[in-house]
């Protein structure tokens, strides 16, 4: 405020400067003159000669100084007999005139120096406001997607807390000691997110009791019908379940190299097998503590389970606005911490959801401009994704059709040579020999290079269950 004031008075200061030096300087004449005039001789009836001054010519004026230095350009005697100069002398009128000027410009300067100093302040400010609502922003984001996430199971854990009376006892003891509607309510919201946590591992253990058992009955029945079609039992895989960790077979360990990259990317046509190694992913990095944030816009929410799911383009515009700035605040965390930034994901460990490791995976990301979301907002997110993240805690798969930069992003201009340089599996899809639909080959090409890497490798697809519970 005090700045302002200060801005202000100088600049209506310097204002006032300028406007009366410009209009000092509006009179005509700023120098003493001598004004010539050539003026014909008359004779009166007596003879006498006289200066007819009703036709001399146009005046002349020239400087009294340089007039008078110069003897006057020569005589007033009358000018070949017939003429006489005539001279009169005008002494200025205004003799602060480039005085005046000079006021009148430092003035003008004064004002626009002033209105620069005060645009820069502002700007500066704003964007110093900007910086911290994007810090509160990505705060307010991750408690909201907390809250999100409570509020699905709220209405059944609300319930059985009013059986045996906790809420009810709880609300009137805070009643008693005077706390605001607000305090209320984000204390029975903290309480309602630790019963979720609480209930949340038990019904993951009914839920993975189910999934196993319907994994165990498919791999029977399809074991059943290989027999009875005659053919060859193609070499058995594990079969998993989200009960414990599993460890794939040593056919499959290429898979684990390709979890360590902080950016990958899965391509290949619909039915190729890109949406198994999606799971299979899932379920490793889940294994290894990652929370799980899932970005399609063409999914049901409502069939997943174990992971974050966003659907709406709001909430994808939201989190790809604030992933920029979470990058940055892990960044801080690190210094204020003084540890190596290559030692700070190690202090994840103990972190839980999108506080700690953090698993993004952006599946059919060639809609998602179609859906609304921001293609602005998705080129500034996979730029960021292209950076070593993974020290930060967090790791991105991509999975398109098409993967070059005019289909995934319009706004990705520029930076197709660093998404093609990308570690990529191309999945391989091959014809139904009844329907011609593209179906799974079970391979697919390993390119860590990028795209155009010149010795890919081929690599066998794991069958991985269509589960999405994990």
């Amino acid at each position: 405020m005090k700045r302002n004031i200060i801005e202000l008075v100088a600049a209506g200061f310097f204002a006032i400067g300028a406007i009366a030096g410009f209009a000092a300087a509006q009179t005509r004449q700023a120098y003493d003159l001598t004004q010539i005039q050539f003026c014909p001789v008359s004779k009166t009836e007596i003879g006498q000669l006289y200066l007819d001054r009703t036709y001399c010519n146009h005046p002349r004026y020239v400087l009294t100084e340089e007039w008078r230095r110069y003897g006057g350009y020569g005589s007033v005697i009358p000018y070949k007999g017939d003429a006489i100069q005539w001279v009169r002398d005008l002494p200025t009128d205004n003799p602060r005139q480039l005085e005046a000027n000079a006021i009148a410009v430092i003035g003008l300067w004064g004002v626009a120096g002033c209105f620069i100093v005060r645009s820069q302040r502002l700007k500066r400010r704003d964007y110093e406001l900007g910086e911290a609502e994007k810090t509160d922003g990505y705060a307010t984001w991750l408690s909201s997607a907390h809250r999100r996430e409570i509020k699905q199971h709220s209405t059944q854990l609300h319930t059985e807390r009013l059986k045996d009376g906790l809420t009810a006892m709880d609300m009137e003891e805070r009643k008693t000691l005077g706390l605001t509607d607000e305090e209320n309510e984000n204390i029975k919201a903290r309480i309602q997110f630790e019963d979720f946590i609480k209930a949340r591992s038990v019904n993951h253990s009914a839920q993975d009791k189910i999934i196993a058992e319907n994994l165990l009955a498919k791999a029977k029945a399809d074991k059943e019908r290989a027999k009875t079609e005659g053919k060859v039992k193609e070499p058995e895989q594990a079969v998993t379940t989200a009960t414990s960790n599993f460890t794939l077979p040593d056919e499959f360990k290429w898979i684990y190299k390709l979890l360590k990259l902080p950016f990958r990317v899965l391509s290949g046509e619909q039915g190729s097998g890109k949406s198994t190694l999606e799971r299979l992913m899932i379920r490793l990095l889940k294994d290894e503590g990652y929370h799980i944030v899932v970005i399609n816009p063409e999914t049901n929410p409502a069939v997943w389970s174990g992971v974050e799911v966003l659907v709406e383009e709001q909430e994808i515009n939201n989190f790809m606005e604030a992933f920029p700035e979470s990058i940055r605040v892990r960044q801080r965390r690190a210094r204020e911490q003084k540890i190596d930034e290559d030692d700070f994901l190690d202090t994840l460990s103990s972190e839980q959801g999108l506080n700690g490791r953090v698993a993004i995976f952006l599946m059919e990301s060639n809609t998602y401009e179609v859906h609304g979301v921001n293609p602005d907002l998705l080129a500034a997110f996979l730029k960021q994704s292209l950076t070593n993240i993974r020290k930060w805690g967090y790791t991105v798969c991509m999975t398109a059709h098409s993967d070059n930069q005019t289909s995934v992003s319009s706004a990705l201009s520029g930076f197709s040579k660093l998404l093609d340089s990308q570690p990529r599996v191309d999945c391989i899809a091959v014809s139904h020999p009844e329907t011609n639909e593209a179906i799974s080959s079970g391979k697919a090409w390993l390119k860590m290079k990028g795209v155009k890497d010149p010795q890919p490798l081929e690599v066998p697809l794991y069958n991985y269950p269509k589960t999405k519970k994990f």
